[in-house]
């Protein structure tokens, strides 16, 4: 890619700016929700929050594009407006992951970096079926799947200090890295634009 992980932060911590306690809080209810439907249902309960986490991601897209206000609500009216691709494509993109980590953790890891635009996709490419939104991940991150790993090793640091806070660090580190992650992905898209146009050309 032609930008770099230092300016892909910087971009993800300027759209967080105002912004960036509202996403925790998405984030902290969504971990509240998650946790105590597995601890009810052994696990089972809590794939139905996965809309949740499918709007969180979202709502950190159109902050990046926008800069509007992320709505908390949206976590709740996924499941009125969107439910089965919020459902469709995180349950599909953590069952490939599994499946593929059951050959090995490297081809895991791999692959969940493949799939790992697969709800950006889905949002901004309604026509596409879930299973269409992975696959166009998948062909999107061609080539850029090692981008995106050095710029998650880029927070080694903090996701350290995360660790050392049993991972409740993580509730608030969260939003910067999937920030940093939809900068990315916008990176990556606008690169495919010009792609296009210069073939058309």
């Amino acid at each position: 890619m032609n930008v770099t992980c230092q300016e892909l932060r910087n971009r993800a911590w300027n759209s967080l700016t105002g912004k960036y306690w509202a996403i925790v809080l998405m984030i902290l209810i969504f971990s509240l929700i998650s946790g105590a439907a597995s601890s009810v249902t052994a696990g089972v309960l809590s794939l139905l929050t996965l809309p949740i986490g499918y709007a969180i991601s979202v709502a950190i897209l159109n902050v990046s594009r926008t800069q509007a206000d992320p709505q908390i609500e949206s976590l709740f009216t996924v499941y009125r407006d969107n439910f089965l691709k919020a459902f469709l494509v995180p349950f599909l993109q953590g069952l490939f992951i599994l499946l593929w980590s059951l050959l090995l953790i490297i081809p895991g890891i791999i692959m969940a970096y493949a799939y790992s635009m697969a709800i950006y996709v889905a949002n901004d490419n309604p026509e596409l079926s879930a299973m269409d939104a992975i696959r166009k991940s998948r062909e999107l991150m061609d080539g850029h799947k090692w981008d995106l790993f050095v710029l998650d090793l880029s927070f080694i640091g903090w996701i350290l200090l995360c660790l050392l806070t049993c991972g409740i660090g993580f509730i608030f580190l969260a939003p910067y890295m999937e920030m940093a992650h939809v900068e990315f992905y916008r990176e990556l898209v606008d690169k495919q634009v010009e792609e296009a146009q210069v073939v058309s050309e």
